[in-house]
């Protein structure tokens, strides 16, 4: 097997409060190939997002590695690792975290604007993506003038932009119908077919789970592979 996109080894985090420390992640260990999309599933409070936050860079582990394409994430100095999750990598959440003052579009072609692609081809890359999740006639509203799951297919469009090796999806659909979910899986497989984009979401969504390539569950700070 070639040489994964994204490893993590015996990863291990804790959170202190005053003389109280909590184990949130214990001896972590997974391997992602490129193009490939795994489900994270488990309670609330089983360290899904703390997991997520340290494979997009955004936590630090106590102890433990993360290497993306080889690389050591943590490595890196801080500027290092936000030009890797610009460029590199996607992220959608719960919430979309879009900017009030600027349209769908603008919203959609800001981390590409970012990455010093030029403003044409950013905002052709935004309308493109815009018009797959199904919001071609809301390219120039803004957020206040969507509806939620409108602005969360917004948001997915924006984390695919510029066209990521990773992207790091919590309950990437838990906002949108049957139609807008069912367009963002499609989108999914595209990008992991055509540019080798590997994903993984967190999710609920038994249906949704069971149609990415592996299923892993978290519990007590470890993952088990569950049979998919």
């Amino acid at each position: 097997m070639s040489k994964p996109l994204l490893s993590v080894r015996q990863v291990n985090k804790a959170y202190v409060d005053g003389d109280t420390s909590t184990q949130v992640l214990n001896g972590v260990d997974l391997t992602l190939q490129a193009g490939e999309s795994l489900a994270i599933v488990g309670s609330s409070g089983s360290g899904k997002s703390t997991l997520m936050h340290i494979l997009g860079t955004l936590d630090k582990p106590d102890s433990g590695q993360v290497q993306l394409d080889g690389n050591s994430l943590f490595d890196l100095s801080s500027t290092q690792q936000a030009k890797v999750r610009n460029q590199q990598m996607g992220f959608i959440y719960q919430f979309h975290h879009l900017l009030p003052e600027f349209s769908a579009l603008e919203n959609v072609a800001m981390p590409a604007l970012i990455a010093s692609v030029k403003r044409p081809e950013a905002l052709a890359r935004a309308e493109s993506l815009l018009n797959k999740v199904g919001l071609s006639h809301r390219l120039k509203h803004f957020p206040s003038e969507l509806s939620g799951g409108e602005r969360q297919r917004v948001a997915i469009a924006r984390a695919l932009i510029n066209r990521p090796r990773l992207v790091l999806a919590d309950e990437p659909t838990g906002n949108l119908d049957a139609d807008s979910g069912e367009a963002v899986y499609q989108m999914m497989r595209e990008l992991a077919a055509q540019a080798g984009t590997a994903f993984v979401v967190v999710t609920h969504d038994q249906a949704l789970a069971k149609r990415l390539d592996r299923v892993v569950h978290m519990q007590h700070g470890q993952l088990q592979e569950l049979a998919n």
